[in-house]
């Protein structure tokens, strides 16, 4: 039964629900065999993010007091029991899918995978070969006796290990048993063999290891041997989901209460109690701290799994040519001659690479601002960057550290700018900046000219292709001015409380006005619907959480306005709830490319706005960190939006309603409605838009 006195969908149990689309979608047949192994792939990263980000809190959450969880209508005991199964559930789906329909599919493309089963006599010398000359050196056998490593910790988070339970041949009256890590680092997790009747061949690194535990181990015989994997503590993240004032409260009683994340240990089905006891008794190991997994663990690595054939993925998609930089040799009079809007990644990336390179040489160019949040070794602005250092130009990044990256990665790159002398400023707690934006000064005879970057999503990975995006360059005189205002705040550092107004008109920023903005716009679209003028929202999103604003959707359905709510993450918003959502309807998007893109539509009585942002609707980002908010000016660039968005609101392929209970409906077959899948259809409006661009210049 919902509670309609508390109408929200919970966040751990929405974050669930999408993972459960991802097995949807791996479990569609007229999807690509290795895609649907991606799609297998990314629930697992998905799962152990959700161990890593939300367990924690949850546990947290069961120490503090019961004023503050009725208050925040959060029940830790109740929600964990239901999570854990949800998440088993889940896992034995995962395994059916994989098992009895995925690998058969696989096989029938002429590549077997082998899981769980002995290999074929002709492959034994392969093992055996590739054991002793190329795995042997990375392997760190370890026994673990009570006399000599009692309490010591062999697992590092993260890695895979197997334990090996052996007898020594001599004296078989004692077990022994042993650690051996997995090097995946080197080799990758999938090992490809030789071909064998005219058939590709795919094994388990831990498999090959396995196999030959009696070289590793000589003198002993092996018993059996299972994976196991360590998540250890990380960081809470009561601020990033509560108010201040509230998270204080929470981590001061955490702090009285001495309260220790536990560690968590994964391990592979089929481990027998003994050896989880024997772990817990000689390795430090808590019982409550072990997890099962599944026939193989970290599941994630199917996100590489060898491409042995084209057809085994989606067909590949040209990147389409934006004609308005194509054919100009100076990205900054493209920009100048109007907006330029790209869609990513149907639209190549070339204009934003030039944007940069183009900025790194150009004499009139004085300085240049970025805010990276992620740095990645493969970025290519980072060269961009370094290069217009040196060539005399003032370059400032702000750099997010806090980050799932590899934070010795960050601090690799940071020291190479730093020595060709840009400025680096990293991300405070409270001033965390995740907007995806970059300014670029130029000194001209007339004056100053200034040229923006503004996306939906960042810098990092950009020329992937794995993601949807939008990003525009402008030189819009208003938009680039206040872009200056807000790069110039971040220099200071300063929290936000501290400034009690800053002149945000276009731009829109968080903290400062983007909560507002959205709930006066939202306000509009009621006050239009009780006049009997046009209105609706539309709004895609990754993740919407936040009850203020889902409380305003709330007023807005009531009023008679048409709500859309498109999500690719979690959602609080229950739609369809008599007299509160009637008039909401959510949707959840997943194909090929991940979803990343914010749009925000309002009708506002026909004369509608569209406004692209960084932001998602959640605590963290409206209040934690600096996330940006744009309008879309141009005419014909609003057209195009309005476009994209309606290929996703009638998207009948791969898009799921979600209903009262968060359950991923697919939409009824209709033959009379023409199909509509949402990420085709806009990879064809932009082959269709730089077209007709193509035609109207050669007439």
């Amino acid at each position: 039964m919902i509670d309609v006195s508390y109408p929200y969908f919970d966040t751990n149990l929405s974050w669930l629900s999408n993972n459960f689309r991802l097995l949807l979608e791996a479990d569609d047949d007229t999807v690509p065999v290795r895609e649907r192994l991606k799609f297998m792939g990314q629930y697992s990263y998905q799962i152990e993010e959700f161990f890593r980000v939300r367990i924690p809190n949850l546990l947290a959450m069961g120490e503090v007091s019961k004023d503050i969880r009725t208050k925040l209508n959060v029940y830790p005991e109740s929600l964990l029991e239901h999570v854990y199964e949800t998440v088993d559930n889940q896992l034995r789906e995962f395994n059916e899918i994989l098992v009895s329909r995925i690998l058969p599919s696989l096989n029938d493309q002429g590549v077997h995978l082998y899981y769980k089963e002995s290999f074929a006599a002709e492959h034994l010398s392969f093992v055996r070969k590739f054991f002793i000359d190329k795995l042997f050196r990375y392997l760190q056998p370890v026994f673990l006796d009570g006399r000599r490593n009692s309490k010591i910790s062999f697992f590092e988070s993260k890695e895979l290990y197997l334990i090996v339970h052996l007898v020594f041949k001599e004296d078989q009256d004692e077990d022994w048993y042993a650690v051996v890590n997995i090097p995946t680092e080197p080799f990758g997790r999938f090992i490809e063999m030789p071909e064998y009747e005219g058939k590709k061949y795919v094994a388990f690194l831990e498999d090959i290891i396995r196999e030959n535990l009696p070289v590793l181990f000589p003198g002993y015989e092996i018993i059996d041997s299972y994976t196991l994997r360590a998540e250890k503590e990380t960081e809470l993240t009561i601020e990033d989901e509560y108010p201040m004032i509230m998270a204080q409260r929470i981590i001061k009683q955490l702090e009285k209460r001495n309260f220790v994340q536990p560690l968590q240990f994964f391990y592979e089905s089929g481990m027998p109690l003994y050896i989880r006891e024997y772990l817990s008794n000689r390795a430090g190991m808590l019982m409550n701290e072990f997890h099962e997994r599944g026939d193989y663990l970290y599941m994630q690595d199917l996100l590489t799994f060898p491409a042995f054939s084209k057809k085994l993925d989606y067909p590949y998609q040209r990147p389409v040519l934006n004609s308005e930089f194509e054919e100009t040799e100076s990205v900054f009079e493209s920009i100048q001659r109007g907006d330029q809007l790209l869609h990513l990644p149907y639209h190549s990336y070339n204009p934003i690479v030039r944007f940069f390179n183009e900025a790194a040489i150009d004499p009139y160019v004085k300085e240049i601002h970025v805010s990276l949040y992620k740095i990645s070794a493969n970025s290519f602005i980072l060269n961009s960057l370094i290069s217009a250092s040196r060539n005399g130009k003032k370059v400032v990044t702000y750099v997010e550290l806090n980050t799932k990256l590899d934070i010795q990665e960050n601090m690799q790159w940071s020291r190479k700018m730093r020595d060709a002398g840009v400025k680096i400023i990293f991300s405070i707690p409270g001033l965390k900046v995740h907007a995806k934006m970059a300014l670029i000064k130029r000194r001209v005879q007339k004056g100053w000219e200034r040229y923006a970057f503004l996306g939906t999503g960042g810098f990092y990975r950009l020329t992937s292709r794995e993601f949807v995006d939008h990003a525009l360059l402008t030189s819009h005189r208003e938009l680039t001015n206040e872009l200056e205002l807000l790069f110039g705040y971040l220099y200071t550092q300063d929290e936000p409380k501290k400034y009690k107004y800053l002149p945000f008109n276009f731009l829109q920023v968080t903290q400062f006005t983007i909560q507002k903005k959205l709930v006066d716009l939202m306000d509009r679209e009621i006050k239009n619907s009780n006049a009997g003028l046009k209105s609706f929202i539309t709004i895609k999103l990754n993740q919407i959480q936040d009850h203020t604003l889902i409380d305003k959707l709330y007023q807005a359905s009531k009023a008679g306005v048409m709500v859309h709510v498109i999500v690719s993450e979690s959602c609080g918003v229950i739609p369809g709830l008599p007299s509160i959502s009637d008039n909401i309807t959510v949707s959840r998007h997943v194909d090929r490319y991940m979803e990343n893109t914010r749009i925000f539509h309002f009708g506002n009585r026909g004369n509608d706005e569209i406004y692209l942002s960084s932001c998602d609707w959640t605590y963290r980002n409206l209040h934690r960190r600096i996330d940006v908010c744009f309008p879309i000016l141009d005419e014909v660039l609003k057209g195009q939006m309005r476009q994209v968005l309606k290929n996703y609101v009638n998207d009948n392929q791969k898009a799921v309603r979600l209903d009262l209970y968060q359950n991923n409906l697919r939409i009824p077959y209709d033959a009379t409605v023409p199909k509509v899948r949402a990420q085709e259809a806009n990879y064809r409006l932009t082959e269709r838009l730089e077209r007709n661009i193509s035609i109207r210049k050669s007439e």
